[in-house]
């Protein structure tokens, strides 16, 4: 039986894409919305909530603040971390949403042995999959939840890596996403100076 926050989420990200999709396509995204959150059972975010709402708040971004109904990136965005984060592979993925969506899932996945700077020039040669906005999505909402976690390095590190390749990214591919990233490391910098200031009393 769902959480209310699952459940809750997903009849929000629903009710936006609804008026927008047909019948095989909301299908496909409420199968992604299943699947991700089956993979994901268990597992919880920094914060101490279900790791299912980040990838339903990262599709529900796509539809709410960028005005974006397509179903491959709304399944893509659904389903971003189960490769990387679960078992299931990309050719389950292939087999029950089709080339293109794992396509965008696997360009997603951040193995050990790429580089950052590799890992995110790949997403970004791939522009036409949409595979970069669902990316950027990613990273803004985990910035957004970064004062929730309780890992201090985690958020130096957060704030760094945005600084340096977020950022000249999303002012590459999206004026919006790069100004909600301005504001949302703002916001995450004044966070830790404050925890320093505080520690350093």
């Amino acid at each position: 039986m769902d959480s209310p926050d699952y459940q809750r989420d997903f009849d929000h990200l629903r009710t936006l894409v609804e008026p927008k999709l047909g019948a095989r396509d909301l299908s496909d995204v409420s199968r992604a919305y299943e699947v991700a959150r089956d993979a994901h059972l268990g597992q919880m975010r920094d914060e101490g909530t279900p790791y299912i709402l980040h990838p339903l708040r990262v599709s529900i971004m796509l539809a709410e603040e960028l005005d974006t109904f397509s179903p491959k990136l709304l399944c893509a965005a659904l389903l971003h971390d189960v490769i990387e984060d679960t078992a299931i592979t990309r050719e389950e993925i292939t087999e029950m949403f089709g080339a293109a969506v794992s396509r965008i899932v696997w360009l997603l996945t951040k193995f050990d042995d790429v580089s950052l700077p590799a890992y995110l020039a790949a997403i970004e040669a791939a522009a036409d999959t949409g595979a970069p906005i669902v990316k950027l999505c990613d990273r803004l909402d985990n910035l957004r939840f970064l004062i929730r976690s309780p890992k201090a390095e985690k958020k130096r590190r957060y704030i760094k890596t945005t600084e340096h390749h977020y950022l000249p990214m999303a002012a590459r591919c999206n004026p919006y996403l790069y100004d909600q990233l301005c504001q949302s490391l703002e916001q995450a910098r004044g966070h830790v100076a404050t925890i320093e200031l505080g520690n350093a009393e």
